[in-house]
């Protein structure tokens, strides 16, 4: 008997995993094209295939099923990073400003639409989180020395300081841009990526 109890918890505990896995999908699907607002739990349990009731067991409201979304959106972050990790801190300055176009690019490729999700939803806690990424985002390229590395290169533009170099980076490698050029205007991720390292090399480096 207590091994049938155990199995019947085992497939009660997948199932819900399975459930949350696919109301999660879903949420993403209608929240990413739709509006915060205008999105109901009703249309996300229907989008997943699952009942209402269910998707109000697992997540309790609208706010913690969407900061479940933004908690499991970016695990692909951490390796994207690494490629910083594997560059030569005396290499060429043009490299290490191409290889921050491509981790933009692998990183918003899998992840802008939840980023812009966040920054439009009009909650003020996702709010919040959307703006903590992004002041970490330029913590770390301080950290990383992104700006005195520049500096040492002796290829940084003359009237360009350190922090002003990191602020052009920050701002050029931000989801806005990735938004803009292939959300709104058809780009390709590889285009992007392209047009950001030319942007990058031509703002701050001396050819």
């Amino acid at each position: 008997m207590a091994m049938a109890v155990k199995s019947r918890r085992t497939y009660n505990g997948t199932l819900r995993t399975q459930q949350a896995r696919m109301t999660l999908d879903a949420a993403r699907r209608l929240l990413t094209r739709g509006t915060y607002s205008s999105v109901t739990m009703e249309d996300i349990a229907t989008e997943a295939g699952v009942a209402y009731q269910t998707v109000y067991g697992i997540f309790g409201s609208k706010l913690r099923l969407a900061q479940g979304l933004i908690d499991t959106g970016f695990p692909h972050v951490a390796d994207a990073l690494e490629l910083f990790d594997r560059l030569d801190p005396s290499g060429d300055p043009a490299v290490a400003l191409r290889t921050s176009a491509r981790v933009s690019r692998l990183i918003y490729e899998l992840c802008a639409d939840l980023v812009r999700f966040m920054r439009e939803s009009g909650d003020p806690g996702l709010l919040a989180r959307y703006r903590d990424r992004e002041e970490e985002r330029l913590r770390g390229m301080v950290r990383y020395g992104v700006g005195e590395r520049l500096e040492r290169s002796g290829r940084l533009r003359p009237g360009i300081s350190p922090s002003e170099a990191v602020a052009v980076i920050w701002a050029l490698n931000g989801p806005d841009q990735y938004t803009q050029m292939v959300f709104e205007r058809g780009w390709t991720p590889s285009r992007y990526e392209e047009w950001l390292g030319d942007a990058l090399i031509s703002i701050l480096l001396e050819t």
